[in-house]
């Protein structure tokens, strides 16, 4: 082994580190119309979809491109980050998915929906998209839609 191996192990130690130390910043507020909130095993399952349908490009990801979406009639989840301040940012976002049909839910953190989307940013809102009959995550998309339709007090 040369002194650049080593280097470069060193290198990729430490930046292992620093991912294990790079916990999300704690929750410090919540929206009062941030209900129904997942958690546990459904917000596990949800960062799962997430993952699998940003890597096959099936996600709109922010507010004006959600809101677009919605109103164009497209079908899908919406998951809105329950930290959001000020909140009439995204007020106006649950009222649309109720008019048209779209299940959508809560997490407690925008980081927690930038690092199952695998980005550092924090993501305030995200719509995955409905899956055709061939992709890859149809099966856990069903398996969080109807939990969510489950835990969803108006749907």
């Amino acid at each position: 082994m040369g002194k650049k191996d080593k280097a470069a192990e060193e290198e990729k130690e430490d930046k292992d580190k620093e991912e294990e130390d790079a916990e999300p910043p704690k929750v410090l507020y919540t929206s009062p119309i941030a209900k129904p909130m997942v958690t546990d095993k459904l917000l596990s399952r949800a960062c799962k979809l997430l993952k699998k349908a940003v890597s096959e490009k099936q996600t709109r990801r922010g507010v004006p491109e959600c809101t677009k979406a919605l109103r164009k009639g497209q079908q899908g989840l919406v998951f809105m980050a329950g930290d959001i301040f000020p909140m009439d940012v995204f007020a106006h976002v649950p009222i649309l998915c109720e008019d048209k049909g779209v299940s959508y839910c809560f997490v407690a953190s925008r980081h927690t929906l930038g690092g199952a989307c695998q980005t550092r940013r924090p993501i305030s809102i995200i719509m995955v998209m409905k899956p055709k009959a061939d992709a890859t995550y149809s099966k856990t998309y069903e398996q969080v839609e109807t939990a969510i339709k489950a835990i969803h007090p108006y749907m």
